[in-house]
């Protein structure tokens, strides 16, 4: 499984029980999010039965904690989410021993992020390296789809490559070309939304600033030529939130996310 955890990068570049109330509608044509519904949190995400995530919420209703599990089902690591004056400041991943391995912090320009680092750290030695550097307009009348460009590091701190992201539609559907440390381009990717409530927007909010489901990710490498990338369907419940989200990559694996809300 490649589980989509924290990083936004372009597909080709990492290669590599809802309520029994709820109404199940299979993939509607058009999702209808401008009905009032009634907000609902997601507490737990499965990929063929077996735990992916499961998500804590603090007294305010903001995300907390993270539960990440491994392909087995098995806990491998917990991200803790900090705010500071109600703004979310940083998440730090832990291991089963408790050893801070990874972090990410956030930069702010009045009540707007404008730039997201990410660090990995070596339990053993203490050791930070940062990973990715992620930037945003700072428009005011603009509070989702901000999201300009990325930087990747390699380990010792080197930028390896980077990103610029430019959206396409209302829905957050977004086209990608990424550029190497010496400037080529050698990716592109085209990422199409719907318009319904987006499951994964608790994982990092501030990955893609968007608020709807991800239904495909085209990725083309200009450098060798070919083209892969991933479909997904989903099915919803009468509110328009996701109940399941059926996988199928170009490469002939196919998996299904069951999402619980309450």
């Amino acid at each position: 499984m490649k589980k989509i955890i924290f990083l936004a990068i372009s597909f080709s570049l990492l290669s590599s029980c809802s309520s029994s109330s709820d109404e199940v509608t299979s993939k509607p044509e058009s999702p209808k999010p401008e009905v009032p519904v009634k907000s609902k949190k997601i507490i737990e995400v499965k990929q063929d039965n077996k735990l992916v995530y499961t998500f804590t919420y603090n007294s305010d209703g903001k995300i907390s904690e993270i539960g990440n599990y491994s392909n087995t089902g098995s806990l491998f690591s917990t991200t803790k989410v900090e705010y500071t004056n109600g703004f979310e400041t940083r998440r730090s991943t832990y291991n089963l021993q408790n050893q801070l391995y990874n972090y990410h912090t956030y930069i702010y320009t009045g009540k707007h992020i404008s730039e997201r680092a990410i660090y990995s750290r070596e339990p053993s030695t203490g050791k930070e390296l940062l990973v990715q550097r992620t930037y945003y307009t700072n428009d005011p009348s603009k509070s989702d789809h901000n999201l300009t460009g990325v930087q990747y590091y390699d380990g010792s701190g080197a930028l390896v490559a980077k990103s610029d992201i430019t959206y396409i539609d209302s829905n957050g559907s977004s086209s990608t070309f990424v550029y190497n440390a010496a400037g080529k381009k050698t990716n592109s990717t085209l990422w199409m939304r719907d318009n319904a409530i987006a499951w994964d927007k608790v994982l990092d909010p501030f990955t893609y600033q968007h608020e709807h489901n991800t239904t495909s990710v085209t990725d083309n490498n200009l450098i060798d030529g070919t083209t892969t990338g991933y479909n997904i369907e989903y099915t919803y419940d009468s509110s328009n939130y996701p109940l399941t989200a059926k996988y199928s990559f170009s490469n002939g694996v196919k998996y299904t996310y069951t999402f619980t809300w309450q």
